[in-house]
């Protein structure tokens, strides 16, 4: 049975099943999943010794690696990390706190910033290290801890459990859980000559590039806010509100505090308190 490595939803009927599912959601597959069977693993030791010792490698397999596509034009990479260097140099744009630049100098700047420091902030869970606050809530946001299985709703239920007073947290009456959008080739827009997103009517080359767009956490509901009495400014995502926090573009915490508190904020034993 397939599992899908972001929402750990399991396709009874099989791999196209959940690739219909992840092309429509944006949605990845575990990432240390066996070649040929439904298995995945902790760890690319562990997956790569399954594969030796039952012969499970598949020489097909490297045509159907993940490829991350720009959304600002038609470039794809391979690894994650190289997208997000390409955004910043190229589009002047920081993935991580979601936030366009006029400049090269400015987003250079700003990625020097607090905001972007590396620390040793650890995942209370799998015990990986992160860099910074922001980078544990993105981790466990994503769906990413092997150890921990969840994701975007799911943390934010678990938070919202613990903070009964909305200290970081808004109460949705409504909210039961992400809402999927999947656009199709409908989308096309012959005066653009680009996908439309219908939501916000951003343009994209790519008709993937749309739907990853819409799988985001982009058009999804403000689920945190500011602590801050003077700002309360709302987010989507955890790792959005923490980020703000590691700015410290409002004063209400310093940088280094942030980093000590979060493993509170995520630890299902405590209580949220301000």
């Amino acid at each position: 049975m397939f599992t899908c490595g972001t929402c750990w939803r399991k396709f009874r009927a099989g791999w196209q099943s959940r690739r219909q599912h992840m092309n429509a959601t944006g949605h990845k597959a575990p990432a240390f999943e066996c070649d040929t069977c439904d298995r995945y693993f902790d760890s690319r030791d562990a997956v790569e010794q399954h594969m030796n010792d039952l012969d499970h490698w598949d020489e097909s397999s490297k045509s159907e690696d993940i490829v991350y596509e720009c959304d600002h034009c038609d470039d794809e990479f391979d690894d994650e990390y190289e997208l997000h260097n390409h955004e910043a140099q190229d589009h002047f744009y920081c993935v991580v706190c979601d936030r366009p630049f006029q400049d090269w100098h400015s987003i250079s700047q700003h990625l020097r910033g607090k905001a972007h420091r590396t620390t040793t902030v650890q995942c209370p869970f799998c015990k990986g290290a992160q860099g910074t606050a922001t980078g544990l809530a993105h981790h466990l946001e994503r769906g990413c801890c092997s150890k921990a299985p969840l994701n975007r709703d799911k943390l934010y239920a678990a938070i919202r459990q613990r903070d009964p007073g909305g200290i970081i947290s808004n109460k949705l009456l409504t909210w039961s859980g992400n809402v999927t959008y999947a656009a199709t080739k409908k989308a096309w827009n012959d005066q653009a000559e680009a996908y439309e997103c219908y939501l916000c009517h951003r343009l994209f080359e790519k008709l993937g590039s749309l739907n990853q767009h819409l799988g985001s956490p982009t058009h999804q509901s403000k689920l945190y806010h500011c602590p801050g009495a003077s700002c309360r400014k709302e987010f989507t995502t955890l790792a959005a509100m923490i980020n703000h926090l590691e700015s410290e573009s409002c004063g209400y915490m310093r940088f280094d505090v942030v980093q000590k508190r979060v493993r509170y904020i995520v630890d299902p034993r405590r209580m949220i308190q301000a």
